[in-house]
């Protein structure tokens, strides 16, 4: 049985629909991690696949095709002009797609694998599953990850996709096909909804994995997923590091909170699994002999990477001899001083932690964050007292926050000199608590005017503090500007 796993597609997407502000000069760093950075879905579950003996073939409709720093380089300087990129040139677009329909014509796969996980692509991509079947009508088609976790009825009943995989994928994926070969029924197989006849079938869902050291790490699959040229390409136009493939890993799955505006305890359950420290060791030499120079920091992109005291002190004690520093992103209850201080001592630089909002209100009753304001800034002041950055974000829009609200909190940040922090409007789309708020308050027409972009699931929270996009969003770009005027200033004063 011929598999093929379609990598890249969100970053196709990204290309042919062109949404705005995307392709803004200003958004060229963001925009080129969007599309280098590897499914890492996808890689778990082709790595799995792999060490279980199954041969699967990978396409990278942009890093097979599109492999050299050139293409990517931004040749304009004004922030708001559109991107001069040879990347951003139709004629890109076209020869990914290119790719994608000659491997299907030439392959003849019998099963298609493609994971569906952007949300703000997410219509975009359900139509792309039905010109792959327009390509390939003899094949199976199967898709997974975020979007399609939430949104399995809806994407069978376009009726491109045979098979959603819900939740976690490897031991799904691996079961799926055995089952596809042998010519067996699909009943009972937990973690999946599929098309059979005219009838949409959903399986029980199934446990999260519990031992993640049973599962191969995804750099195991790097030339698959050509990630030595995505590493060398980002490592170039963004010397800083900040998650390049080969120069990232999640330790751990999940979260214990259940903020409201976010999908992992719908995901997760609010449940955390960890890699023991030795895999995680694993990992990083990997990553070092074979992805050597360029990035020269390491990025923990875990909810919760301080959450286990123990692990942790274990962990770093792990880190010597390894080419990196480090940055994460935590809570900010998992930051006492003494384990910033042990962050400092063991080569870490940035530390992200996600405030939400300065309203002591807002933060415990509407985002659910479980956390005093106080201690999201006594964390922030360790962290820089430390001599590490502290960066911290913001969502502007949380129902009961107001403009001066958000503007006493700014005012706070610059008491504090805690100048790296970014604003958010809020985003809300399916499976999170917030988004049945939005979807009670308002009608399915006034909705739509909502839609980030016209293929996107995601929709900009309007209120009665922001009743049009336009005011949250425009309110969202003058606080970012006043924090990014006062990071200047201060920066100019030395």
């Amino acid at each position: 049985m011929k598999v093929l796993l379609i990598s890249d597609s969100a970053a196709l997407g990204l290309m042919e629909t062109r949404p705005e502000p995307a392709w803004r000069v200003k958004l060229a760093t963001l925009r080129n991690k969007d599309l280098l950075a590897p499914d890492y879905g996808a890689m778990h579950v082709v790595a799995s696949l792999k060490a279980a003996g199954r041969e699967v073939r990978v396409i990278n409709l942009v890093a097979d095709v599109h492999n050299k720093f050139e293409l990517f380089h931004e040749p304009n300087t004004d922030p708001e002009a559109i991107s001069g990129s040879r990347i951003g040139e139709s004629a890109a677009a076209r020869r990914s797609r290119e790719y994608l329909i000659e491997t299907l014509r030439d392959y003849q796969p019998d099963v298609v694998l493609i994971t569906l996980s952007i949300y703000n692509l997410a219509l975009y991509s359900r139509r792309l599953l039905g010109e792959i079947t327009s390509e390939c009508s003899n094949c199976r088609l199967v898709t997974g990850g975020i979007y399609s976790t939430f949104h399995p009825h809806e994407i069978l009943s376009d009726g491109h996709a045979d098979v959603v995989i819900r939740g976690e994928g490897e031991i799904t994926c691996a079961e799926l096909l055995d089952r596809m070969e042998s010519g067996a029924g699909l009943e009972g197989l937990p973690g999946i909804s599929f098309r059979e006849g005219a009838s949409i079938l959903h399986n029980p869902e199934r446990a999260r994995i519990s031992d993640l050291d049973s599962l191969p790490h995804p750099y195991t699959v790097s030339d698959e997923f050509n990630v030595k040229t995505r590493f060398e390409i980002l490592s170039r136009l963004n010397p800083d590091g900040d998650y390049i493939p080969g120069a990232g890993f999640l330790t751990s799955r999940g979260c214990p909170e259940e903020c409201t505006f976010c999908l992992d305890p719908a995901i997760n359950h609010r449940r955390v699994r960890f890699h023991s420290p030795e895999y995680v060791r694993e990992v990083l030499d990997y990553c070092s002999e074979q992805f050597p120079g360029g990035a020269g920091s390491f990025f923990f992109g875990d909810a919760t990477f301080t959450m286990n005291r123990k692990r942790l002190a274990r962990l770093l004690g792990l880190l010597d001899g390894l080419p990196y520093s480090y940055q994460i992103q935590t809570r900010a209850d998992f930051l006492t001083r003494a384990t910033v201080d042990i962050l400092k001592d063991s080569g870490f630089t940035t530390v992200a932690i996600g405030a939400e909002s300065f309203n002591q209100e807002v933060l415990r009753d509407v985002a659910r964050k479980r956390l005093d304001v106080s201690t999201i800034l006594d964390a922030a002041r360790y962290v820089k007292r430390s001599g590490m950055n502290p960066v911290l974000t913001f969502i502007v829009g949380l129902p009961g926050e107001t403009r001066r609200s958000i503007e006493r909190t700014v005012d706070i940040l610059k008491e504090n000199k805690l100048y790296t922090a970014t604003f958010f409007p809020l985003v809300v789309f399916k499976g999170t608590a917030l988004f049945d708020v939005f979807t009670e308050s308002v009608s399915g027409k006034d909705m739509e005017a909502t839609r980030l972009n016209p293929y996107s699931e995601e929709y900009l929270f309007t209120s009665d503090e922001f009743p049009t996009v336009a005011e949250l969003t425009d309110f969202t770009r003058d606080i970012n500007e006043s924090v990014m005027d006062a990071r200047a200033a201060a920066a100019s004063m030395g």
